[in-house]
């Protein structure tokens, strides 16, 4: 009866901790909706999403957070993005450019702060020597940049998306009279990619377009200047100037009566446009996989605890909190699919919530099975995976949409339904028997925990969940190369992605074939588990550091640190186990 109350309490505090934040701030008749503003469709970077995506994901690479704080009290991003395009006085100081780089702070004249953050007025008076610097970097080859080069880019980078943004939403009745034809005709032909794409079809106009040029079209001297280049009035345009115009003079009132107006018209002319938007802002708002993660280290703890004093009840509660925090997990994975498109797995952060999800999958399934010989070893190596990889999705989320528009070569459906999910799984099960390798070692090293018994256990966990991971990389890696002879004509072509994977084969082979022939035990299984986490961190992350081959679509210049730190841990934690077993506190096992 205890038990069960436990476990309730566990599953209302699951229940509890996932709703919160879901629902918007309450906003009076008299406030600004911008709790409707963010509702509003807009494009950028190919795809289709509501205000309140755009301006999280600009927020996030921009700062690193989805949030940000003035003067103690916190903003959210569309708040901050319509203060930023309408040119409130408060928007200047808003703290959003992350710059941490010591040698580009000094460049720029800026002082070291707690949280490396600082406001557009901060860097107003440097922008020349910020341009300048980013310029000469741009201008050399990759391998002549050194630190200093690639961080000035990246900064730089960020101020120009930031000055793009503003410029879509530019004034054009400020704009002198003998520079309108070639500002107008210089939106006309913006890219996709270039700015934000702030009005949708409708009936008058067949394409999305930024708000700039719709609105050059409503300056009184332009019809005379364009002539036969002259641009369409839009309406939705009128009204979207009319309500940023209101939010700038402080009219909530006539803010408000555009935004319905916009809206209805809008929703008249083209209701497609609203499509699956308010389900996104619902996803944003849960931030499901954040969530799930910090409940994951909850598991982990509880779990540990439990395991290392033999408590059942705290092993039961965290098996009952990794499975509700699973549930959330599974369904924001759901929703990607849904909102995208696409199947699960499509770029690098797509694939680390995945193999997150599949190894807390796993973990439960272990629990499951290994209940009463091995209790909350499922909970650990489920709850660690989980929480390790979706703090890297976390990370690799602030290059942006993590649903962007797929490059050309990868838009299959089929192929990425059942080479990349397959081999993702294979990542997952190489890992989940690393970390409970892990585990047994560290339980037989600086524990008396690891009798007969749970060795023998653990090192089952190990052979079976290795005999997965080979099945699942090998039959991944032979449909990649199906893929590659349909998309370039050739099976295999020594890519470094294809050696990668190649080599988690390999490796996993190598594994077994040693368990059968009796050259290796428990202990030599879990090292060799150990290592071949190593093999799949290289394969999944290292090869697109090289940046070169066919497979380079996912790099990213902070990965490489980070990879470095994970391989290194293993190796000493590899030589933690070469230590003689007699210096074990578990003694041999």
């Amino acid at each position: 009866m205890r038990r069960s109350l436990i476990n309730l309490l566990v599953i209302g505090f699951a229940l509890w901790f996932f709703q919160s934040g879901v629902k918007p701030p309450m906003e009076a008749p008299s406030d600004f909706q911008l709790n409707a503003f963010g509702h509003l469709p807009v494009k950028f970077g190919g795809r289709k999403k509501p205000v309140d995506t755009f301006a999280r994901n600009l927020l996030t690479v921009l700062s690193d957070k989805q949030t940000v704080r003035l003067d103690g009290e916190k903003v959210s991003a569309v708040q901050w993005l319509l203060d930023s395009i309408c040119g409130r006085p408060a928007a200047l100081d808003y703290p959003v450019f992350r710059i941490e780089n010591l040698d580009v702070l000094s460049s720029l004249g800026l002082e070291e702060r707690p949280r490396f953050r600082y406001t557009y007025r901060d860097l107003l008076p440097h922008l020349g020597t910020l341009d300048t610097a980013a310029r000469s970097a741009f201008g050399k080859e990759d391998r002549q940049r050194d630190l200093y080069d690639k961080q000035i880019m990246k900064v730089a980078n960020k101020i120009y998306l930031f000055q793009n943004v503003l410029s879509a939403f530019e004034d054009p009745s400020g704009i002198p009279e003998e520079q309108l034809i070639a500002t107008a005709q210089r939106y006309m032909q913006l890219e996709n990619y270039s700015i934000p794409l702030i009005i949708p079809p409708n009936s008058g106009n067949p394409r999305w377009r930024p708000l700039m040029s719709s609105l050059l079209a409503t300056h009184p001297e332009l019809e005379q200047m364009m002539g036969n280049h002259k641009i369409v009035a839009d309406p939705l345009a009128q009204h979207m100037a009319a309500m940023l115009t209101a939010y700038r003079e402080g009219d909530a009132t006539r803010f408000n009566d555009e935004l319905m107006d916009y809206g209805r018209r809008l929703q008249s002319d083209n209701p497609a446009t609203f499509e699956k938007l308010s389900f996104e802002v619902f996803y944003n708002r849960l931030g499901a996989f954040m969530k799930s993660a910090q409940l994951y280290l909850i598991v982990f703890m509880l779990s540990l605890f439990g395991w290392l004093f033999r408590k059942e009840r705290l092993v039961d509660a965290a098996r009952t909190l990794m499975i509700f925090a699973f549930i959330p997990h599974t369904l924001a994975i759901v929703a990607r699919v849904f909102l995208s498109g696409y199947p699960p797995v499509t770029n690098l952060y797509s694939s680390a919530i995945f193999i997150g999800w599949a190894a807390v999958g796993a973990g439960i399934v272990i629990e499951l099975t290994f209940r009463k010989k091995a209790a909350g070893m499922g909970n650990l190596a489920g709850s660690i995976a989980g929480f390790l990889t979706l703090l890297v999705a976390h990370f690799l989320a602030g290059d942006g949409d993590t649903m962007e528009q797929m490059r050309a070569v990868l838009d299959t459906r089929f192929w990425l339904t059942t080479h990349v999910i397959t081999i993702t799984l294979g990542y997952m099960a190489t890992f989940v028997a690393g970390i409970v390798a892990v585990f047994y070692i560290f339980a037989g090293v600086l524990t008396r925990r690891l009798d007969e018994e749970t060795g023998e256990n653990l090192y089952r966990m190990m052979y079976s969940t290795i005999c997965f991971a080979l099945l699942l990389s090998f039959v991944g890696t032979v449909l990649g190369g199906l893929w590659a002879d349909d998309s370039w004509g050739r099976f295999w072509g020594w890519d470094p992605k294809e050696n990668g994977a190649l080599m988690i084969v390999i490796w996993n082979a190598i594994l077994l074939h040693a368990k059968y022939g009796k050259s290796i035990a428990r202990r030599g299984f879990a090292l060799m588990s150990v290592g071949g986490g190593i093999v799949t961190a290289w394969s999944w992350f290292g090869v697109n550091q090289l940046s070169v081959g066919l497979h380079s679509y996912g790099f990213t210049q902070s990965a490489s640190f980070w990879l470095m730190v994970f391989v290194l841990s293993q190796f000493a934690i590899i030589m933690l186990g070469l230590v003689p077993q007699r210096f074990w506190k578990s003694g041999r096992v």
